[in-house]
């Protein structure tokens, strides 16, 4: 217990370190004055909306999470959904790679009364539909937007990071298809690269490996077997995650007409968060520290100016990342009080563990 409250207390630190240099950045680059003259002049109405879009953002995760576990287990309520998103965002946010949030969430998830197999069906239904969307809404943004400012992106320097974080995303969602399609066809492909890897000395233990694949690739393929027999809650949960990204991707477009600025297009500022988000996902870090920031810089420093740059970053930062975390660790400190304790990072991870096995001796029972 002493490790784990250890451990998220110096990633809160982190955080915080990250915060303050932030601001201190800021200071030292725009000077105090210019910075309190950005915070004067912003539409304090703006502000409010990036609030409002980040609530929503929430909400239509905890729908898309709500309506899979519905289908499995009538008697999930909404506000048990709307916990479980706000602290899988929290933890996400805490941990690098944002790996620390799934498990938190099936820990819950268990604590709330639902069946093992179908948190961990929700869980990962979840997940698969959001990496489609956000490669989906990679591809229309580089393909329709790539007209109007392709040579943009191109004379910065940036088009190579763009291509890249597309390349990675699309490689991810063909892995999948490739699971849904040709499971066995993976397997075979996954444990012929890891003996040849094996002999090259690069991977020790390839047995372990090729078990750990076995059973990924296993898992991902029960949930898909799950989408194809619900095709219409399918298309509710793309729906409720396409709405959930265009909020998330619109906050830097309400930023930008909040400080008086019209030029740019909505579908301009969309394609360039798109793109920061996408490149930044990768970084394995908290919040994907430093990268996510440059990022922005990069992206945005036309568009906002020198002027505004720095200050429209560091209010992102807050609505998309620091708020969630004070969001969140107000929510999670809160479940005590129902007596629900925060479980330690292996009790987290053995609740997993526990929902993989019971949706694979189910599945095994179909067969």
């Amino acid at each position: 217990m002493k490790k784990k409250k250890k451990g998220k207390k110096l990633n809160l630190l982190v955080c915080a370190i990250a915060f303050v240099v932030m601001i201190v950045y800021l200071v030292f680059v725009d000077s105090i004055d210019n910075v309190a003259a950005a915070l004067t002049r912003i539409n304090k109405g703006a502000l409010v909306i990036c609030v409002l879009f980040m609530v929503g953002y929430w909400l239509c995760e905890a729908a898309t999470v709500h309506v899979m576990l519905r289908s499995m287990y009538p008697k999930m309520k909404f506000w048990n959904s709307w916990l479980i998103t706000i602290i899988g965002q929290y933890f996400n946010c805490i941990t690098p790679s944002a790996s620390g949030g799934q498990p938190m969430q099936a820990y819950y998830l268990v604590k709330f009364g639902v069946p093992l197999g179908c948190g961990l069906t929700a869980l990962l239904s979840r997940f698969i539909v959001y990496q489609f969307v956000l490669t989906m809404y990679s591809v229309f943004t580089l393909v329709v937007g790539f007209n109007n400012f392709g040579g943009d992106l191109t004379q910065k320097g940036l088009m190579p990071f763009v291509i890249v974080g597309f390349v990675i995303n699309t490689a991810v969602i063909i892995f999948l298809l490739c699971i849904a399609l040709f499971r066995q066809a993976t397997l075979r492909a996954a444990n012929g690269i890891i003996s040849l890897l094996a002999r090259m000395h690069i991977v020790k233990h390839p047995m372990k490996w090729r078990l750990y694949f076995t059973r990924e690739v296993n898992k991902f393929y029960n949930n898909f077997r799950y989408l194809r027999k619900n095709v219409p809650l399918l298309l509710k949960a793309v729906l409720f995650t396409f709405i959930q990204m265009t909020l998330y991707l619109s906050i830097s477009y309400v930023l930008y007409r909040g400080f008086g600025m019209g030029e740019a297009s909505l579908l301009q500022i969309i394609s360039y968060q798109a793109y920061v988000l996408m490149i930044s996902s990768f970084i394995p870090l908290p919040g994907a520290m430093g990268g996510a920031e440059l990022g922005y810089h990069g992206f945005f420093k036309d568009i906002f100016t020198e002027q505004y740059v720095n200050i429209s970053m560091m209010l992102w930062r807050i609505m998309t990342f620091y708020l969630p975390i004070i969001v969140g660790l107000v929510f999670t400190l809160t479940m005590k009080s129902r007596g629900i304790d925060e479980p330690t990072e292996d009790q987290a991870k053995k609740t997993m563990f526990d929902m993989q096995t019971a949706i694979e001796k189910e599945t095994n029972n179909i067969q």
